[in-house]
């Protein structure tokens, strides 16, 4: 029979942790080898759920057999598990995976359940909730963040990290400052200050997922794949970047930890905070607003982000970080516009009315009111008048809750039966016929308004159109031939009469082509002249030319 000791034995037994209630269930479980804490590290979800079923079975007993050295064993009757029994042990494999992994050691009091177990299979289903989920996208590194793109990357990157999981918890434990856990003596489960009893399963991190980032161990082959599976997700990050080179020599090994601190000692270590620092000092101290360039709320923005990095550069490095007195001191100073407003504000300022000379905040958005940049910018007002073309109004509302006035058949259709028929009733009175005879006389005017303005739109823009199709239809195209007959005939007299006069005169350089219509008869040609066509094209244009103009 398997040893069991009492604290064990009461821990299965007890109503407050497994309640199993029965020796003869403990002691039939206890055949299945569950026998101390760590036995429970062999059991999971599935094994637990079919104990019920394998403990209900009987253990026959087994006989003495000196020669083959088996000692007799008793019969082990068979025992019931109840289901609360069954659920409980569950969360206790769940507890005892969770504590081995992050080292620490299974004791009856951290192992409680109604102390300890019931708050953790509350944070433990939410745990694997998480894991569940897609993964979240890796950010990228943009090179436009110019000196300060690691030092924006890094941080992001271990929050997606630790709601990135494998296999034993968040990612971010690889990346975490310290290699070692320390000790469990160092780092004690919390207690509850009355009894003074434990009553949580995690230590100064405060919660089950950043126990597992400050306690899982940087050694073994699972804490390789995950140092693997960083690397990864880092190259996925820097590729195509300028400080794609910084990680090359991590390639072969996959050693994420190390190409992220290398990017840090690189890219976000204790020179380039230092020279962050400088510049951000050199922008609140000597960077002028003279008013013309771009708004005075760009300007605040600047002197904002500057003092962010200079906290953010006083965690790594010593750097005298400006109180509110002296920003609203470097932003004054930083004004060099003349404008009347402007400076009579700033002398507000400077009398720390409002005590805007103690808040940054206070001060800016003083200043920003009368940014003589917007005012420049601002548009001259201009005198606009607005005209209602027309507005429905409704005679009110009925009894039934329907807007007495003409529905739309659609909107009427959609209508309930007794709005409908109030409706109805409503249109026949009085006030509902002289609604009516309102909204046709609108409707009218409104088709006339609508009539107007499509014959405006038609005389201005839609004529040629009319005309290229009235052209190709057979009325059109009698019509043009009409047109073009009369036209040459015209021009044929004309040049008649011109040539006429011409040779009166003795000038011999034009004449009638000898094309010309036959309609008119051509003057006797002289030998030195030029075509008349040469002189007057427009004669010589044929019907296919015209159409296609």
């Amino acid at each position: 029979m398997p040893a069991l000791q009492a604290g064990f034995r009461n821990w299965l037994k007890s109503s407050t942790n497994m309640k199993l209630n029965s020796d003869a269930a403990v002691t039939r479980i206890s055949h299945e080898g569950i026998t101390n804490f760590d036995s429970l590290l062999d059991f999971d979800r599935k094994s637990i759920l079919n104990l019920p079923s394998i403990c209900k079975e009987t253990i026959p007993n087994i006989p003495a057999d000196a020669a083959n050295e088996v000692v007799a064993e008793a019969a082990v009757p068979g025992a019931n598990i109840s289901a609360i029994a069954v659920q409980r042990l569950i969360i206790s494999t769940f507890a005892a995976s969770y504590y081995n992994s992050i080292g620490r050691t299974m004791t009856p009091h951290n192992m409680h359940y109604r102390n300890v177990l019931s708050t953790f299979k509350i944070e433990y289903e939410a745990y694997t909730e998480l894991k569940s989920q897609d993964e979240p996208d890796i950010p990228k590194i943009n090179d436009r963040d110019g000196d300060r793109k690691i030092i924006r990357w890094a941080p992001i990157f271990v929050d997606i990290m630790s709601r990135t999981y494998g296999t034993r918890g968040p990612l971010s434990y690889v990346l975490r400052d310290e290699v070692e856990v320390g000790p469990e003596v160092d780092d004690p489960l919390g207690t509850d200050p009355a009894t003074g009893q434990i009553n949580s399963y995690y230590g100064n991190s405060g919660s089950l997922h950043e126990e597992l980032i400050s306690r899982l161990p940087h050694n073994g082959p699972i804490y390789r794949n995950d140092n693997g599976t960083i690397f990864i997700k880092i190259e996925e990050a820097v590729r195509g970047t300028s400080v794609e080179s910084t990680i090359k020599s991590f390639s072969r090994s996959k050693d994420g930890r190390g190409a992220y601190y290398a990017l840090i000692a690189n890219h976000a270590g204790e020179t380039k905070y230092r020279s962050i620092s400088k510049k951000r000092m050199n922008l609140l101290q000597n960077i002028k607003w003279n008013g013309r360039n771009y708004p005075f709320e760009s300007h605040v923005s600047n002197h904002r982000q500057a003092f962010d990095d200079l906290k953010e550069c006083s965690k790594h490095v010593t750097v005298q970080v400006p109180a509110e007195a002296q920003r609203v001191e470097y932003l004054i100073d930083s004004i060099v516009c003349n404008d009347n407003t402007l400076q009579a504000t700033i002398g507000l300022v400077r009398a720390n009315t409002n005590l805007m000379r103690e808040s940054f905040e206070r001060a800016a958005s003083a200043l920003i009111e009368v940014d003589p940049y917007k005012r420049a910018q601002r548009p001259a007002p201009t005198n606009r008048n607005a005209n209602v073309s027309g507005i429905d109004f409704h005679a009110g509302r009925g009894n039934s809750g329907v807007d007495l006035r003409w529905h739309p058949r659609r909107e009427f259709l959609k209508l309930p039966q007794n709005q409908k028929d109030e409706l109805m009733e409503w249109l026949g009175t009085d006030p509902g016929r002289a609604h009516m005879a309102k909204y046709k006389e609108d409707r009218k005017r409104k088709s006339d308004q609508d009539n107007k303005k499509n014959g405006d739109r038609d005389r201005s823009g839609n004529w040629k159109k009319k005309l290229k199709k009235a052209i190709k239809t057979p009325n059109g195209l009698k019509m043009v031939m009409a047109t073009l007959a009369k036209e040459e005939e015209s021009n044929a007299s004309l040049v008649a009469a011109l040539g006429a006069q011409l040779n009166k005169n003795g000038d011999v350089r034009f004449s009638i082509p000898p094309n010309f219509p036959p309609s008119v008869a051509p003057l006797p040609p002289s030998s030195s002249q030029i075509g008349l066509a040469a002189a007057l094209p427009a004669t010589t244009i044929k019907l296919q030319s015209i159409l296609k103009k």
